[in-house]
């Protein structure tokens, strides 16, 4: 066995089943061990697609992705997509190649501080410079990235490590190191909060996610009959369909999120109060704030948490079920005047869904999406303008079929994304909302979407530039410079390579165009020409600079 088997080994009992990567002298040997011992590999056409889809394949699936790419500049290129998955917290094991360790210091070619250089994206990162350590590190690595918050760690294993002959080895198993539970406590002064507000609401983030605790999450709501809003990657644990269920925990993209400001009791389970929330902002002064996570770090980060309570998500509401059970509900007037704003909510946009002029709006084009997804479709959300109006007018239904992007912004991300999607699901039909400029960064993974039979379609809102900045630059300064992209024909681009394409004018051939896409089987584009249009978070950033 080389050092490059005991990965693979380890890798498989820990239950990885395929990786992500682009080869390269420094990883040959470990996807030669791929073969051997039977495990898929996805070689992409750019290293950041391959973390990318580890990202995404964790989010979709809630089990470590794991990324395999060679040193040097695969290496570097592989940063953005761990970058991405560093700020969401998802757990993904990306794995780089190296210089031989017998040339260190010497001037070799490619040589560099790999650890270094992303210690401050990872929650754990190690060079392994022994080969009979290989299984202990991975399943170390591997469980720092599932235990507490999750996250992004890495490996660097040196060429000669993963070449080296080595004898047997014990295979450790990995598992997650349990977190405690709640104080009971602090469950009691949460409970008792909640059954004195008169207008409470639940915001649920990512932690709800990573916990895999969405049917207890809607046990919550309809025992307690709390509003609850998502946000990040807990969009659909509580579906946007439900009752009790209202949306993007944004105000930007759900108006009806406005009416947060307006509670008196706030649970925060799993979620930082971070930028999404307006660093506490979004909320009343008054408010009563109640706080669940993981991380010791993020209770009263940004805003003081009159119940702060660190425990994990899933854990913590097991414990308020039991309590709230002890308690009498009912539904509060609160609730119904919350939905009456979620049914007014969307009167300001009927007339551009419908619209049909051309170039045709954004929610036109959005509009008939919608009407060809079911809840087990799985959606990934680029970024730009066209997106904003995306998460304006997509529902999430079930967890871990609305893949957003996350804090970084990482523009680009959302077509390895869908890839990655439709592999974790291959029964889901999985569709891609991109502008013009993101398509082109990652574009060219549609060569691997039709290798490994990912029929993904990506629909191209095509408004010919950079709309965002074009929009931001135009308000900011009065010119534009350097947004202007022009007509690209990306669906011959798709179909040249082999997939399906279709250039989309007016809006009575979009619904026909996207049918045929979804019966063709096979990776395609509808490249449709779009009107560039600001959206609620480009106009709320104009307004705040011209303030």
């Amino acid at each position: 066995m080389s050092g490059a088997h005991l990965l693979i080994a380890t890798l498989k009992r820990a239950g990885v089943d395929r990786i992500f990567g682009l080869c390269g002298d420094h990883v040959n040997a470990i996807f030669n061990a791929c073969l051997d011992q039977g495990l898929s590999v996805i070689d992409t056409r750019h290293e950041s697609a391959a973390t990318h889809m580890a990202d995404a394949w964790a989010r979709v699936t809630g089990r470590p992705g794991v990324s395999v790419v060679t040193g040097g500049p695969g290496h570097t290129n592989s940063i953005t997509g761990l970058a991405t998955a560093w700020h969401v917290g998802s757990p993904i094991l990306a794995i780089s190649g190296q210089f031989s360790t017998q040339l260190r210091g010497k001037g070799a070619s490619q040589e560099m501080d790999q650890v270094g250089l992303i210690r401050g994206i990872t929650k754990w990162a190690a060079e392994v410079t022994d080969p009979a350590q290989i299984p202990a590190m991975t399943a170390r690595a591997l469980q720092e990235a599932i235990s507490g918050r999750p996250g992004p760690v890495h490996l660097s294993i040196p060429v000669d490590v993963a070449t080296a002959e080595v004898g047997q080895a014990t295979i450790p198993d990995v598992q997650r190191l349990p977190p405690p539970p709640a104080k009971q406590a602090d469950i009691r002064a949460a409970m008792d909060v909640l059954t004195r507000g008169a207008r409470p609401v639940l915001i649920a983030g990512s932690g709800v996610f990573w916990a895999r605790a969405w049917d207890l999450l809607q046990r919550f709501v309809e025992m307690t009959f709390i509003p609850g809003f998502t946000v990040g990657a807990a969009r659909g644990s509580l579906s946007d369909d439900h009752p009790l269920g209202f949306g993007y925990a944004d105000p930007l993209l759900n108006p009806t999120a406005e009416e947060i400001r307006r509670a008196d009791v706030v649970l925060v389970l799993g979620k930082r109060i971070d930028f999404r929330l307006e660093y506490g902002g979004l909320f009343d002064p008054a408010a009563t704030l109640i706080q669940v996570d993981i991380h010791p770090a993020e209770l009263g980060r940004g805003r003081e948490i009159q119940v702060p309570i660190l425990a994990d998500a899933r854990d913590a509401l097991e414990q308020l079920l039991i309590e709230a059970g002890r308690h009498p509900w009912k539904e509060l007037p609160w609730v119904h005047e919350l939905r009456q704003r979620r049914r007014t909510a969307w009167d300001q946009w009927e007339a551009e869904e419908h619209s049909e002029a051309t170039p045709m709006h954004p929610l036109r084009l959005i509009r008939e999406v919608r009407e060809r997804l079911d809840p087990e479709s799985i959606i990934a959300i680029d970024g730009g303008d066209f997106a904003q109006w995306a998460r304006l007018g997509l529902p999430a239904r079930s967890p871990g079929h609305w893949l957003r992007l996350g804090p970084l912004g990482t523009v680009g991300a959302a077509v390895p994304f869908g890839i990655a999607a439709q592999l974790a699901k291959p029964a889901s039909r999985v569709v891609v909302l991109t502008g013009d400029g993101g398509f082109a960064m990652h574009g060219w993974e549609i060569h691997t979407a039709l290798r490994h039979h990912a029929p993904i379609i990506v629909v191209i809102g095509n408004d010919q530039g950079w709309g965002m900045e074009r929009e931001l630059q135009a308000a900011f300064y009065g010119r534009t410079i350097g947004t202007e992209l022009g007509l690209v024909r990306y669906d011959r681009v798709v179909e040249t390579l082999g997939g399906y394409g279709e250039y989309v004018e007016r809006p009575s051939e979009l619904g026909p165009a996207l049918d045929r896409a979804f019966k063709a089987g096979r990776p395609a584009c509808i490249n449709v020409l779009m009107r560039g249009v600001a959206s609620a978070l480009t106009r709320a950033n104009i307004e705040r600079y011209k303030s």
